[in-house]
């Protein structure tokens, strides 16, 4: 057996790639790579376990000449053949319509004629070219790490590229030392195209400065997948263990956030990106990622980033969610008359009674309450409304405080501040903030004889 040959089999073997009982399906351009591939697998898999498949993509002069050699190449050699041709190639973004064309065909044929294993001819000088690609456009870690031995394939099996370790010169080598035919697509030589770039250019150069340098390329890919995988196990059970998912919510404690050092709490909201990305179909961006981890750095209590489509990070005091942007609810001024009680919504109830004439509802018995003891001097009949900017109430017989500052200070969540009544009389004197505080012009003093109590009742 050849010496390329017989390291093949050994990755297949070693790497599990795929068992002796198991068919493979090997795609097949007619270019060199694919070629050879073909040549080694034909070596190495058992007879009736290998079958070949064709896209012909009708961009060349040549492509169905092309398509026919190969079909009788596998015909002298009795391997199963399958083709297609796109009958209708698109003018833009051809080789993104390309690959899905080619990858919905791959697709069919596994499902269709029972492939569990689909081989492609990716080597070692290709993981290169990507790798570079990948770090040039994204920078990222979870796609620097370029081109894997297998991944899951379209629901229907594995994909697999056994050749990763081998470099371009060998596969060339290989063809001449065993006279493979195969055919030179010149569109590989156009400059037009970053990956061909990085081929003719950018490769050359480094292969002088080390010609080992693949090597170490792929070296660094397999590192890095397996740090990759050493993270996403942290990254689980930093998520299962301290994020709260609720409808169209997520929710984190700021103290277990704070519990990660600097690089757990970078990979932590990074998963909590990747979790958004599969439930909502929502990319939070590199940029947003690190806004976040700023403002969390610098401890300021109340904030939120728009993330678009109406969804947002937004930190209240110790919590940090991602939701929906919640819109400030409407404008609204309402009468309360004494004795005669109301429900607010669905989850607010509120009643001016006098003493000893509360009638409370079934229904909200149990709710939370906010109640508040008033003199004869309280108006039979105030107004309800929603907080203003400039609205300020009395709390002492000396101090006057802005609403927002109280908010502030009792540190009311965002959802809280826009969910406050304000209580005011006739001549717009605020009278109470419900269900937080209560203006020291209607609070009852020890001596006073209470005629009045106020009732508010609300579901958390």
């Amino acid at each position: 057996m050849d010496q390329l040959t017989s390291e093949v089999a050994t990755v297949i073997k070693d790497k599990k790639l795929w068992n002796k009982t198991e068919p493979v399906l090997v795609a097949v351009s007619t270019g060199v790579d694919s070629m050879v591939l073909l040549h080694l697998l034909k070596e190495i898999q058992p007879q009736g376990m290998l079958g070949v498949v064709h896209v012909n993509h009708n961009l060349r002069s040549v492509s169905d000449s092309e398509a026919l050699f190969l079909k009788e190449y596998c015909e002298e050699k009795c391997l199963p053949f399958y083709q297609t041709k796109w009958q209708e190639p698109v003018s833009i973004g051809v080789e993104q319509a390309a690959r899905e064309f080619r990858y919905h065909f791959f697709k069919e044929t596994m499902n269709d004629y029972g492939y569990p294993v689909l081989v492609t001819a990716h080597h070692q000088d290709d993981q290169m070219e990507t790798m570079l690609m990948k770090i040039i456009r994204t920078g990222s870690l979870d796609s620097a790490a370029g081109i894997r031995f297998t991944q899951p394939f379209q629901g229907v099996g594995r994909l697999v590229r056994p050749l990763l370790g081998v470099s371009k010169k060998r596969l060339l080598a290989y063809s001449q030392k065993y006279e493979i035919p195969y055919f030179e697509d010149e569109t590989n030589q156009s400059l037009a195209m970053q990956r061909n770039r990085l081929r003719h250019q950018v490769i050359p150069q480094l292969k002088k400065e080390n010609p080992r340098v693949g090597e170490h390329f792929q070296h660094l890919s397999e590192e890095l997948l397996l740090a990759q995988e050493l993270i996403s196990e942290k990254q689980k059970v930093w998520y299962d263990s301290y994020v709260v998912e609720e409808s169209n919510q997520l929710s984190v404690n700021i103290s277990d956030y704070q519990k990660l050092s600097e690089a757990g709490q970078y990979f932590f909201i990074q998963k909590i990106a990747q979790v958004v990305l599969e439930n909502y179909q929502l990319v939070i961006s590199k940029k947003q990622q690190k806004e976040v981890h700023e403002l969390l750095e610098k401890g300021v209590a109340q904030w939120s980033i728009d993330l678009g489509k109406d969804w947002q990070f937004e930190k209240e005091y110790t919590q940090l969610y991602f939701r929906k942007r919640r819109d400030s609810l409407p404008e609204v001024v309402m009468p309360l008359f004494l004795n005669q009680p109301k429900y607010l919504s669905e989850h607010e109830w509120i009643g001016l009674f006098s003493v000893g004439k509360e009638e409370i509802p079934e229904k909200v018995k149990l709710w939370s309450e906010y109640r508040q003891s008033l003199t004869v001097h309280f108006p039979e009949k105030v107004w309800l409304r929603r907080r203003k900017a400039g609205d300020r109430i009395k709390l002492t017989e000396k101090m006057t405080k802005k609403v927002s500052r109280l908010f502030i200070d009792r540190k009311l969540s965002h959802e809280k501040r826009e969910k406050a009544w304000i209580l005011e009389d006739g001549q717009g004197q605020i009278l109470g903030v419900l269900p937080h505080a209560f203006s020291y012009l209607s609070i009852a003093k020890e001596t006073d004889r209470i005629h009045y109590v106020l009732l508010y009742k609300y579901q958390e």
